[in-house]
């Protein structure tokens, strides 16, 4: 069996997918391209930028070390990417997420889902424990225990009726936020993983208000002034 460990590696080893050129395809296309070769990989959308339309993507890695069937996983956030309103919106919802991987099975999925539940359910990274209550939550190995916190972190276990709500709304082709929307744009996860979006949302929301204020004692004072005698 192949074996695995895993490595945080710094920004800057992916740098050569940082640079994805400027043809007819979008970043996300042109990424898993570049992606191919490795036999396990991941991306989550990092971050999100209205002005302009882009995107920041975390890659996660799994290559063999040299002489080695065994897997290093390498992590690395690269740099920003214009992507345009179509695929901005596409991906609004998901913030914080997996949108595009590789599993030990080499299946490329496109669908987006909770960081982490790529490898749930995989003996290879972990296993089902009892927690004492009755209920059953996932494990991972000691040397994967990193793993879930660099790719976007959990909120709590991955408990294994998480994981069945997961399954099933896969079998539906619909998109799993976590047991209570932890997950995506909206969730509680995200935003304590994710805070920069919302420092920026915050910012914009701030001075619409202001702009929105001084649109209103603008007219306010024009119209006292113009209508007085």
């Amino acid at each position: 069996m192949r074996r695995h460990s895993f490595v945080v590696a710094p920004f800057g080893v992916l740098a050569v997918l940082a640079t994805l050129g400027c043809d007819s395809t979008t970043p996300l296309e042109r990424l898993q391209a570049e992606l191919e070769r490795y036999p396990e990989y991941s991306v989550s959308l990092q971050d999100m930028r209205e002005d302009g339309y882009y995107h920041q993507y975390r890659v996660v890695i799994g290559a063999p070390q040299a002489g080695s069937e065994d897997l290093v996983f390498r992590d690395s956030l690269l740099d920003w990417q214009k992507v345009g309103r179509r695929a901005y919106d596409q991906y609004r919802p998901h913030l914080g997420m997996v949108i595009l991987s590789k599993g030990a099975d080499g299946a490329v999925d496109s669908s987006q889902h909770p960081p982490g539940y790529q490898q749930v359910g995989n003996d290879r990274y972990g296993r089902w424990r009892n927690d004492g209550g009755g209920r059953s939550f996932w494990e991972f190995y000691g040397q994967y225990a990193m793993l879930s916190h660099v790719i976007g972190g959990f909120g709590r276990p991955v408990y294994r009726n998480d994981w069945n709500g997961y399954q099933t709304a896969r079998g539906r082709g619909q998109t799993y936020y976590g047991p209570g929307g932890e997950y995506g744009s909206n969730g509680t996860v995200t935003r304590q993983t994710n805070p920069n979006f919302y420092r920026r949302q915050q910012a914009r929301q701030a001075a619409r208000s202001r702009s929105f204020g001084d649109r209103v004692r603008s007219r306010t004072s024009g119209g006292t002034r113009f209508g007085g005698k």
